[in-house]
Formats: structure tokens, C-alpha cells, sequence
């Protein structure tokens, strides 16, 4: 044996094959595809057949140089043999016994493959006599040749069980698949002299120590995905590098279509897929060639015993368990059978392995992988480093989904849950453990300022209900959003959400700086810009209707950040697009009275100095017909009407919170303020300084918490406002109420508080 190949960054022997072949020739076509790829430390250099046959054929088209030996003659076979001057001599469904003369030229270098676990059922018509005798188990022999018939030291078996209803073609077809794993393996470790005899015995012997050293490191992909964008084209490039490709189902189906070779797992187990498809890849043969650390000499010894070639690269993405819990209509079950169990498997092994193994999640990276193959030869630490992250980012945004996801569904199927936290009807709503899955939607240019770095991110699952951004869809028109803006946007939405008919909110720094109801679109953008149209420069602004032509050239009118609505008409795109800054949200859930019934309690989340705060949002609407008429005066229609409006209003503003509302629309507001009495004065003081005083009078006042004391309630009154609306509670309840009636103001108690930190 002379001469080498670079085979894995290893020197390979460069042996010589001869191939001997009476059929079709998928054994011969299986060696040739190891060899290709450099897994036999070796070359075909001749084919000969005794009969002319589609494998003598087949080894022409690939340009192997062929013999033929009518009927097996023994000289002519001797003699083809000698001209090609083989390392090894491979019987690949050769149908001829040798004779005395090839034999005594080729001693103790000639494989032959035998269907059974010899010595049991030699002979030409093996799988038959299988059959035919009732066992349950047969398999393949690569086995030496000599005088004997089928009868030379065994070099290696593999067991393949008889299923119920096999007939003669389907176990053949399972025992070839093996045979095309197992024969290739027996040539390579013939040619790094890994393979010997006991003296005085008929036991081979196999020597790890010669095998690692001496024999190539296939190059093996596992592909096994749900996505399937992309994926030909990544197996058509690992093929180009030399990589077996090994696969399951539809996967696999996958990839032939594309024209590719693939091995089944299945035919790499030995074992069918069972139970619906629930079992097919764990197993040993393929889990310890995914976790085989190749740093340790140890490690790779134990493969070569036990036959299984490692994987260089797993390709794996999960069982589409999010898109399936959307799908309408889908049973618990059919959800249940959605979750992957095999991929996470192969996935997190492959992560933990990163050392030797490239784990592939998403077809985004198939790019990157196949460069860093085609230029460095392999895909290097660095970015198998960073792959094993995100896989495991990818497990545990799966697992979390999961957890998310099917306790509802449970109870929904009638399962009887325990009163456990965490559990639907549990006594206490929260988990143990909350595990929450974000997807990035983008990176930010910076935070709430430019020294503060911020990305977007959103909650898998997250329905339109719950704002305008539950989806990663980007805005219509305008610049990327900031931080700000999706701050700004959400707090607009929100308040929107609680608006009647036509109507829009202006929002600054999350607060709402005007607001109006009205019977128009256009209407509505003129009475809440009247409000404070100087906070208006630069705000936000959610409107419930779709936006057109006439609301469009009022919203082109003044420089905005951000406009939320339910969408936008032809005409109002092309007006507003030429403020090309602008940024225009589709928010499905505006206008249409979309307000959730039950609040999730987890689905509100906030960091707090270390700790992270969950609750329920405050998005529940109040009921009006619990509210409390405390005064001697009953609103009038118009104070009720306008209460209903201001009480709606106080949710959406930082307490302490007052807000004041006249015929629909918000004229004052005071936020954030330290004492309730302050925040009374500035929305008193702002609403004067914009409309006048003469605005105040008759108008309504909501406080989004008790009155502690008279005094704000009395700074009101001295302004002309008329009816307020408060939840209640405090210990001078009564003295708040007797100043209102000293007034013969209006007073509804809501028995409900809206604090917004």
C-alpha cells in the first residue's frame, strides 16, 4: 500500500480496491460513496462481474476499470485481479464461489458480505431459509473468504430483528441497508491493518489503537428538521464536502427529491421507527456519535469497537409546536403530538459536544456554516461555540412555550389539575418557576437615552389584543422605532383600547396630553390636538379607525413621532408619506372594543432594583353599574357621559393622576405629581392656560385614587369644575363628599384604583 490522501486534516492510507459483483451493485455503489467521501482510506480500482449485469455498467459510467469473468473462471478472475493489484478484494453480491487460484492469490485479503448472522443460514438463498425456519432475528456478515463455504472468520455482524408480515423483499432491503453501512467499515478497517487473526483460531481480531490512527474520520451531517427552507441547498453543499448525509422522514423524502443521497437513520440504528414516529433516533448509534467528545483518544477508541462513525454537524429544528397551538381547532391531543421530543434531544447533545459537533438550529446559519466549511475545511470553535448558545436559547424557548401553553389547554380538555401554583384554578396563579420565551424582534440605536443600549423584543404567542406590537411586523412608512416610541406607542394603544366610536388620544412621555371622542375621524384629531397642542409636537397618537384623507392632512399638519391605527386608507398613505420620518403601526385591536374580559396574571413584567415584579394588567374595563352616586346631586346625562370618559382617561396616566374631561374631550391633565393636590392644581392650571378658564366650567374631574384629604377636590371647585369621579376608601371619605355637596357637586365612587407607576 503506497501513496496517501488527505482525508480530515489525517494522512489516509491510500489502499487499492477490487470489487467483485454479479446484480445490481448497491453494495458496490455503497463502497464507492465511502471512498468518495474518503471513508475507506482507499480507491475502487476495478470491478468485475461474471455475468454482464447494471453493476459492471454502473462502474464503466464512473470510469473504474472493469473485467468480465463469464461464470466466475477461475483464471480469468485470477488474472483481472493480479492486473489490478488490490490491498483487498470485496465480494459485494458476487455469485460465484472462487476458485483455488484466486483464493491462494488473495489469502486473508478477501471480504465477502453474507445476508444472516453466519454460521446460521449460508448459502445463496439466506433470507429465504430465515423465513422459512421462523427466526426472529437475522442480520449481515462481512466475513474472510476461504475454501469454505461462507464459511471464513467473521470480521463483523450486525443484527437486524424480522418484523411481522416481512417477506423476503422487504428484510432483504433491511439487511442491505446495513450491509451499505457495515461492508464499507470493514474495507477501511482492513486497509489501516486494523483488522487480525488469532493464531491457531478462526477469531478475528480488531485493534482500536490501529483503527483511530490508521483509518479516515468520515464526514457526517444529521439532518433532521421541520423547516425545510433551505435545506437542499445546505445538502447539496455539505455532499460537495464530502459529508454523508444521514436523515429521517420527511427530511430525508426532502433531500432525494433534491436529487441528494441519503442515509436513513434507520439503516444507521438498525432499528424501524416505532410507535408513529415517537422513536427513531435515540439511540446509542446515533447519540453516542453526537456526544463522542474527539478531543479524547479514550473516546474515539470506544467508537471504532463499536462501529458507530461520529457526526461533525447536526441540523435540527423542533416540531412546530407554536405554529400548531395557533392552528384553530386543534385537538389537546393533536397539540400534545406536537411536542418534539427526539430533536431537543440531539439538539442540547450536539450544544453540550460543541467541542466537536456544529449544531444547526435555524436555517438563517446554513450560510455561514457551509463558508466556514468551504474555506477552513471545518466550521471553527469560535462559531460552533456560538451555534451550541443558540441552540440552547432554542430548547429553552421551546421547553417555555410548552409551559406556557398547556396547562390551559389541559384544564380545557377536562383534565382535573390539582390546586398547585401556577395551575389553572389554582388558589395562588403563580409558578413555582416562571419561564418566560422572548423573540428579538430588533436592536435598538440606544434606550431611553443614547447612553442606554436597548433591543425589542416580544412574546411568542403574544395576540393582537394586547397591543400594536404583539407581532414583529414592522412599521408601514418612517425610521426604525426607538425605544421611546415603542413606549410611547404602547401606553397610546392602550389608552386607545378604551375609547368609544371614533376617537383619538395624543400621547407624550406615556401620558395622554389630548384625547377626544366625536362622530368623525377628523373630528376627533381636532378636539384632542385642542386640548395641548404644544405637548402635542412630537407625540404619539392612536386613533380607532381606520385613517383617512381628511384625518391625514390634519396628522400632516404638525410634526408627530408615531401614528397607531387600526390601519390606513389609500389616500391618507400617500399624504402621509411624505413626512418620510413618520412611522405608521398597523394596531389591529384599536377601535374595536377589544378589551380583554380576565386579565393573564403574568402578563404584566417589570424589573424592579434586582427583583422582576408579575402581575396582571391593569386592562379589565370597570363596570358602571357598581358605581356609587355619594353626593345629594345625580350626574346630569352629559356629566355622566363625560365621568364615563375621564374615568377612562385616568388608567393611562401616571399617578398621581388627575384628569379633566368637557364634552368629550380631555382639556387638563396632572401626572406623576407627589400629592394629589398637585397634580388637581397643574391639570386645573394647564387646562386654563390653553382653552381659557371659561373651559373649566361644568367640566369633570377624575382622580385615579381617593381624595386623602378635601384639597384637591376644593381646588377643582374653585375652578368651576362640576362632578368628579374617584374610587374611594379613604378615612375622610365623608369630608370629601361634604365639600362636594357644599358645592352641590356631582361625586361617583368606582370602588376600583388605577395607579399607573
Amino acid at each position: 500500500m503506497t501513496g496517501g490522501i488527505a482525508v480530515a486534516g489525517r494522512l489516509a492510507v491510500a489502499g487499492r480496491v477490487a470489487v467483485a459483483v454479479s446484480g445490481t451493485g448497491s453494495n458496490l455503489q455503497a463502497l464507492h460513496a465511502a471512498a468518495v467521501r474518503g471513508e475507506l482510506g482507499g480507491a475502487i480500482v476495478m470491478v468485475v462481474a461474471d455475468r454482464p449485469c447494471p453493476a459492471l455498467d454502473w462502474a464503466a459510467e464512473q470510469g473504474i476499470d472493469t473485467a468480465l469473468a463469464s461464470d466466475g473462471a477461475d483464471d480469468i478472475l485470477a488474472d483481472a485481479l493480479a492486473s489490478a493489484r488490490p490491498d483487498v478484494v470485496v465480494l459485494a453480491g458476487f455469485m460465484r464461489i472462487v476458485g483455488p487460484r484466486v483464493l491462494a492469490a488473495n489469502a486473508g485479503r478477501i471480504l465477502n458480505t453474507h445476508p444472516s448472522l453466519l454460521p446460521a443460514f449460508p448459502g445463496a438463498h439466506a433470507v429465504r431459509d430465515a423465513l422459512a425456519h421462523g427466526a426472529r432475528v437475522t442480520g449481515a456478515t462481512v466475513h474472510l473468504v476461504d475454501a469454505t463455504l461462507d464459511g471464513g472468520p467473521i470480521v463483523l455482524q450486525e443484527a437486524v430483528p424480522i418484523e411481522a408480515g416481512d417477506d423476503e423483499a422487504s428484510l432483504h432491503a433491511r439487511i442491505k441497508a446495513v450491509e451499505h453501512r457495515l461492508l464499507p467499515r470493514a474495507v477501511a478497517l482492513f486497509l489501516a491493518g486494523a483488522i487480525g487473526q488469532e493464531a491457531g483460531t478462526r477469531r478475528t481480531t480488531l485493534d482500536p489503537s490501529t483503527a483511530e490512527a490508521g483509518m479516515p474520520v468520515p464526514r457526517r451531517a444529521l439532518l433532521s428538521v421541520s423547516d425545510k427552507s433551505g435545506l437542499v441547498e445546505l445538502g447539496r453543499g455539505l455532499v460537495a464536502c464530502g459529508f454523508e448525509l444521514v436523515s429521517t422522514g420527511g427530511t430525508a423524502r426532502a433531500l432525494r427529491e433534491g436529487g441528494l443521497p441519503v442515509t436513513d437513520v434507520a439503516a444507521v440504528t438498525g432499528a424501524p421507527e416505532m410507535l408513529d414516529g415517537r422513536v427513531k433516533t435515540l439511540h446509542p448509534r446515533i447519540h453516542a456519535g453526537i456526544l463522542a467528545d474527539r478531543r479524547l483518544e479514550d473516546h474515539r477508541r470506544q467508537l471504532v469497537a463499536v462501529g458507530i462513525a461520529p457526526f461533525e454537524l447536526v441540523v435540527v429544528n423542533l416540531y412546530p409546536f407554536a405554529a400548531a397551538s395557533e392552528r384553530p381547532g386543534i385537538t389537546f391531543d393533536e397539540l400534545v403530538e406536537e411536542i418534539d421530543i427526539g430533536g431537543p434531544s440531539m439538539v442540547r447533545a450536539a450544544a453540550k459536544n460543541h467541542a466537536s459537533v456544529a449544531i444547526v438550529t435555524s436555517p438563517a446559519r446554513y450560510g455561514d456554516v457551509l463558508a466556514a466549511i468551504r474555506s477552513e475545511g471545518a466550521v471553527p470553535a469560535g462559531l460552533r461555540a456560538a451555534l451550541a448558545i443558540e441552540a440552547f436559547r432554542h430548547t429553552a424557548a421551546y421547553d417555555a412555550r410548552i409551559v406556557a401553553e398547556l396547562p390551559g389547554r389541559m384544564a380545557d380538555a377536562g383534565v382535573e389539575l390539582p390546586d398547585e401554583p401556577g395551575l389553572p384554578g389554582a388558589t395562588d396563579p403563580f409558578p413555582a418557576t416562571l419561564t418566560i420565551a422572548l423573540d428579538k424582534v430588533d436592536s435598538l440605536r440606544y434606550g431611553e437615552n443614547p447612553h442606554q443600549a436597548a433591543a425589542r423584543y416580544r412574546r411568542a404567542g403574544t395576540a393582537t389584543i394586547e397591543g400594536p406590537f404583539a407581532t414583529d411586523a414592522p412599521p408601514l412608512q418612517g425610521k426604525p422605532l426607538s425605544y421611546n416610541n415603542v413606549l410611547d406607542a404602547s401606553a397610546a394603544a392602550a389608552i386607545g383600547r378604551a375609547l368609544q366610536g371614533p376617537a383619538c388620544v395624543i400621547v407624550k412621555h406615556t401620558n395622554a396630553c389630548g384625547a377626544a371622542e366625536r362622530s368623525t375621524l377628523r373630528e376627533a384629531w381636532d378636539a384632542a390636538l385642542a386640548g395641548d397642542p404644544v405637548s402635542a409636537f412630537g407625540g404619539v397618537v392612536a386613533l380607532t379607525r381606520e385613517v383617512d384623507e381628511a384625518t391625514a392632512g390634519g396628522l400632516a399638519s404638525l410634526f408627530l413621532e408615531v401614528v397607531v391605527a387600526p390601519g390606513f386608507g389609500a389616500e391618507a398613505r400617500r399624504i402621509l408619506a411624505a413626512k418620510t420620518n413618520l412611522r405608521l403601526v398597523v394596531d389591529p385591536g384599536l377601535g374595536g372594543r377589544s378589551m380583554p374580559t380576565v386579565a393573564d396574571p403574568l402578563g404584566a413584567i417589570r424589573t424592579a432594583g434586582g427583583a422582576v415584579l408579575v402581575g396582571a394588567p391593569d386592562t379589565i374595563p370597570d363596570d358602571q353599574t357598581t358605581w356609587r352616586v355619594v353626593t345629594r346631586r345625580a350626574p346630569t346625562d352629559a356629566e355622566r357621559a363625560d365621568l364615563d370618559l375621564a374615568w377612562r382617561l385616568v388608567r393611562g396616566v401616571t399617578s398621581n393622576a388627575i384628569v379633566l374631561v368637557r364634552d368629550g374631550r380631555l382639556i387638563g391633565v396632572g401626572s406623576g405629581q407627589t400629592s394629589r393636590v398637585d397634580a388637581a392644581r397643574q391639570a386645573v392650571e394647564k387646562a386654563s392656560a390653553i382653552s381659557g378658564p371659561e373651559v373649566l366650567r361644568g367640566a369633570v374631574c377624575a382622580s385615579d385614587a381617593f381624595y386623602p384629604f378635601p384639597d384637591a377636590v376644593e381646588a377643582c371647585l374653585v375652578a368651576g369644575i362640576s362632578a368628579f369621579v374617584q374610587p374611594g376608601g379613604s378615612v375622610r371619605d365623608a369630608d370629601v363628599v361634604a365639600v362636594a355637596d357644599a358645592a352641590r357637586a356631582v361625586m361617583l365612587v368606582t370602588g376600583v384604583r388605577h395607579f399607573r407607576h
